[in-house]
């Protein structure tokens, strides 16, 4: 029994902080963007980051007025755009092509 205690007392700070991880676990991640342009003849593949995860959420069957209701969702905190220019484009066509870079969620 006493055992059972001690292994108990010593998970419990690593379970707490998974617990707290699975509620929200939105970070950024390195994803990559295929982008063809058919005016150019070209198709590339842009690596960026962006913000994913779960966010458990848990939505009322009766909505109140009288309590606020929120909802975590991950989404981009700061973020910047980078642009990318197709090479060999023909004139006249629009040959940059704009992408978000997420700094942080």
């Amino acid at each position: 029994m006493r055992m059972r205690v001690l292994v108990l007392a010593l998970l419990l700070p690593v379970l707490m902080s998974a617990e707290s991880e699975c509620r929200c676990s939105c970070r950024l991640t390195n994803i990559s963007i295929t982008v063809e342009s058919e005016e150019c003849g070209s198709c590339v593949t842009i690596d960026t980051t962006a913000c994913a995860g779960l966010c458990w959420t848990m939505d009322r069957v009766y909505p109140s007025s009288m309590a606020q209701h929120t909802q975590k969702v991950c989404n981009f905190k700061n973020l910047m755009y980078k642009s990318y220019e197709f090479k060999g484009c023909p004139a006249g066509v629009d040959s940059v092509f704009v992408y978000p870079v997420a700094l942080s969620c």
